[in-house]
This record gives C-alpha cells, sequence and structure tokens, in this order.
C-alpha cells in the first residue's frame, strides 16, 4: 500500500471498529441482562459476566457484514463531506482505483474476522454453554426428551441423556444382521477416560434363530413330503442375556465432536462443518441446512465484496452530502435488507431441496450486480 492506500485504510479500518465497538456493547448489555434473570445460588453474577464475554467472539463474527458496510459508509463519508474523495479524484484517482484501496483494507478485517470465527467462536461459544450448564445443573441440549441417535455400518446407538461431553447416560446399542435384530446392549453410563470411552454396568442381549432338524419337521407335519416338510420347518428363538460390570464396544463421537453437537450449526468452523456434513451422510440424515452454511462461510469474501461495492454509489452519487445519521440509517436498512434476502433466498433452497449453492452466493451476487449497475450510472 502507498500513503493514500494507508490513509484511506485507516479511515475504513477506524470507522468500522468504532461501530463493532458501540454494537458489541449493546448486544452484551442485552445479553448480561438476560443472564442476570437466570442467577442462582450456584449461577453467580460473575459467572454471568463470564458468559457475557464469552459470547463477544461470536457477536464479532455474526455482526462483521453489517459493521464493515455501516463503517465503510461513515468512513468515506466523513471524507467526502471534507472534501477529500474529490481532491483524490482531481490528482487522478478514479473510482475503481479508491475501490480497490477501500477492499485491500476489508479483506484484512475480514481475515482477522475469520480467524476469531474459525478458532476462537466455536471454542468461546462451547465453554460458555458447557459452564452455564455446569452451574445451572444441566444437561447438554442434544439430551433432549428424544434423546441422540447415531446410526453406523449394522448397528444403531441411542443415548438418552447426555450429561457432558465425557459422560453419557442410559445408551442402548442396537446390532442389527440383515433385517433383523440380534444383538441389544443397555448400559447404565459411560464415561470417557485415556483416551477412549468406557462402558459400565451392562445388560448384553443375544438373539439367535436354530432351525429344527427334518425330521422333526416331518413328524410336526403329519408324515409330509420332504419339501412341504422342509418348509414347514420352525425357527426356535434363543435368547441369552447377560450381565457385565464391564461393555467392550465403541462410541462413533469423540467428546470435541459432542461439543460441536450442542452448538447451533452458524457457530461451527468451516472445518467442523465439513465433518459434521461427512457424518449426517454417512448416517442418511438431512444436511441441507448444515451445507448452507458451511458455503455462506466459504461465500464470505464475496459477500465483503458486494458489502463494500454498494457502499460507492452512495458516496460518489446524490447523498455524499447528507450527514453521518443519515448515512448510518441508509447502512442499516441496506444491512438489515440484505440479511433477510440472504435468509430468504438460502432457506427457499433447503426447503425446496434447491442447490445450496444458490442460497449461498446468489444474494452477494445479486447486490454486487446492482451495486455495480449503480455504480456505471453514477460515472
Amino acid at each position: 500500500m502507498n500513503r493514500i492506500e494507508r490513509y484511506l485504510a485507516s479511515v475504513v479500518i477506524s470507522h468500522t471498529a468504532l461501530v463493532m465497538v458501540v454494537l458489541l456493547v449493546i448486544f452484551g448489555f442485552f445479553e448480561f441482562m438476560n443472564q442476570v434473570a437466570k442467577l442462582t445460588d450456584s449461577y453467580t453474577l460473575s459467572q454471568g459476566a463470564l458468559y457475557t464475554l464469552l459470547k463477544f467472539p461470536v457477536y464479532s463474527y455474526e455482526l462483521f457484514p453489517i459493521v464493515l458496510l455501516i463503517g465503510t459508509l461513515m468512513g468515506l463519508g466523513s471524507l467526502a463531506n471534507q472534501s477529500e474523495l474529490t481532491v483524490l479524484r482531481v490528482t487522478g484517482w478514479s473510482i475503481k482505483r479508491i475501490l480497490w484501496a477501500v477492499l485491500k483494507a476489508a479483506f484484512i478485517m475480514w481475515l482477522v474476522v475469520a480467524m476469531i470465527g474459525e478458532w476462537v467462536a466455536p471454542a468461546s461459544e462451547a465453554y460458555a454453554k458447557k459452564m452455564r450448564a455446569e452451574a445451572l445443573h444441566q444437561g447438554f441440549s442434544i439430551g433432549s426428551s428424544n434423546g441422540l441417535w447415531v446410526k453406523e455400518s449394522g448397528r444403531y446407538i441411542h443415548v438418552e441423556r447426555v450429561i457432558s461431553s465425557t459422560s453419557l447416560k442410559n445408551i442402548t446399542f442396537y446390532q442389527v444382521g440383515g433385517s433383523a435384530l440380534t444383538q441389544l446392549s443397555q448400559v447404565d453410563s459411560a464415561q470417557f477416560k485415556d483416551g477412549h470411552w468406557q462402558f459400565k454396568n451392562a445388560i448384553q442381549q443375544t438373539l439367535g434363530f436354530t432351525p429344527n432338524t427334518l425330521e422333526n419337521a416331518k413328524m410336526a407335519s403329519g408324515g409330509a413330503s420332504s419339501n412341504d416338510a422342509e418348509q414347514a420347518i420352525p425357527a426356535h428363538l434363543n435368547l441369552s442375556v447377560e450381565r457385565l460390570d464391564r461393555l467392550e464396544s465403541s462410541f462413533p463421537l469423540t467428546p470435541a465432536e459432542l461439543n460441536n453437537l450442542d452448538i447451533e450449526t452458524r457457530y461451527l468452523s468451516v472445518v467442523d462443518l465439513y465433518h459434521y456434513i461427512q457424518f449426517l451422510e454417512q448416517n442418511g440424515l438431512e444436511s441441507g441446512a448444515h451445507e448452507l452454511e458451511f458455503w455462506r462461510k466459504v461465500s464470505m469474501p464475496l459477500m465483503v465484496v458486494a458489502l463494500i461495492s454498494i457502499v460507492f454509489p452512495l458516496i460518489f452519487g446524490s447523498i455524499r452530502q447528507v450527514s453521518m445519521g443519515q448515512r448510518i440509517f441508509i447502512g442499516v436498512l441496506i444491512g438489515m435488507g440484505f440479511y433477510l434476502l440472504n435468509q430468504m433466498i438460502g432457506n427457499l433452497t433447503v426447503v425446496y431441496h434447491l442447490p445450496v449453492l444458490l442460497g449461498a452466493f446468489l444474494p452477494s451476487l445479486l447486490l454486487l450486480s446492482g451495486a455495480l449497475f449503480w455504480l456505471k450510472r453514477v460515472r
């Protein structure tokens, strides 16, 4: 960057950071008031404050698009009011060159926020939920009345309650051979220790079918022919029940993956989302909503370009002399409109099983196309 580009970047970054701080304070205040209403003897005021602080990385990642829009609009608007952009145009700087300089600053901010969203936000969200659940003596939300179901090749697993990421309660293993149930194992509890799950106090029931001999079948059928007797052979069901202090079995989810299951999809990192989608597909479960969130995260750079581009026709067009409050109002309207469009198109693609790439990229492409068309008319 040359000196002018650094100056433009500093203006945009400083205003964007200011908007981010203001919105985080507002969201943090309402979140803290929400936690105050849940205070008990075990869930103290300090824990409520810590929970609120742990939500800040999540909020910063979620608010970044609208913060970037408002911050860029405010920063460039202040330069327009002081005629600094006009001076740049007179000295030979085209709108395209100014746009490229601002995009450099925007991508620097996006890289920082993307790292927060990929590494800091999922960990802080998981710890915040775990800390509050333990303080309020609650189980994980995935341990609902329906419990947690997991499907593997030839086996189904049901967990009635997830106490924590390392503690499970009332686990049932259904072993299936062909189309028949061959084994049923009911476990009282499971703990994750030394890198693997340990299942305690189990009742293992094994089902088997033993066919009768051909001679017994002929006697039972009153001396019928061999073919008729073979078709009349009944199978005996054998049931063996065994009580075990420890059950040698495996569980396909690690504590880290259980934590991810308890986090809302939009808070997961790209890598965790990818593995979770693979897990859902292997279990034959619907993964459309998770694929949409995955591609929305991938399409974030395009969204940044679209949001920055829509600012320029506003700055160089008819509102270049409006007040800062009006610019903020316009930025909020555009941000809310884009958010609603993004949510509407994305949800429609999931409901009607349209390509998820359409729901992830189409809103940004529409906004970028409108910005470029508007910018050409401004010139």
